[in-house]
């Protein structure tokens, strides 16, 4: 992808477009650009006496007024283009934020207050919270269970392992088994997560 506006951008752009000229009058110069897209810029030049009209040099005028319009137009274009690009990056992000903190809040009503809130809580967490998002942002549409199997071949990466108690220091958490073993309450937290994906997207 493009990531500047260079001389040659531009040359190449006007070699790419159509150029008409023509004289208005006694002593205007008229010139259009019809750009690949369809898009015309217009420039006029003009002397005060018609016994002084240069085509020649009212085309050269043009050109270059038309030159300088290109740059600020390709400018725009550039930098709404990588507006558009990093936002769509920091969507999965923004999403995987709004499930972590539901889910915290979630855990919280079920009595358990061990997590941390979103700007505090660990790299893994993180991470975590955005390969879900990642995985029910995929056009194949996963279920609740998917999210569950994700989220333990996560935690099995970083070393973590069943244990009947959720254990930071010890990396052991009850939830690292399969989707149908877990408490209904337990399912409930990927049925959320799944359902805030697919709203926000």
């Amino acid at each position: 992808m493009l990531n500047r506006i260079t001389p040659k951008h531009i040359e190449e752009l006007i070699a790419a477009s159509t150029v008409h000229d023509s004289k208005m009058g006694a002593k205007t110069t008229v010139v259009v650009l019809i750009l690949p897209n369809g898009f015309e810029v217009v420039e006029s030049s003009g002397c005060v006496d018609p016994a002084n009209y240069d085509h020649d040099l009212g085309v050269a005028t043009c050109m270059k007024r038309i030159r300088d319009k290109l740059w600020m137009l390709e400018g725009y274009l550039l930098q709404h283009t990588l507006n558009h690009t990093i936002s769509a990056t920091r969507i999965p992000d923004a999403i995987a934020r709004v499930c972590y903190e539901v889910n915290r809040a979630y855990c919280q009503a079920l009595g358990d207050d061990s997590q941390l809130a979103w700007v505090d809580a660990l790299p893994w967490q993180r991470d975590s919270a955005i390969k879900g998002v990642l995985l029910h942002m995929e056009p194949t549409d996963h279920g609740p269970e998917a999210s569950h199997a994700a989220w333990v071949a996560h935690m099995l990466a970083e070393g973590w392992t069943y244990g009947p108690t959720k254990d930071t220091e010890a990396k052991t958490h009850p939830c690292l088994v399969p989707f149908d073993k877990l408490p209904r309450e337990q399912q409930a937290k990927d049925y959320i997560f799944r359902a805030i994906v697919h709203a926000m997207t």
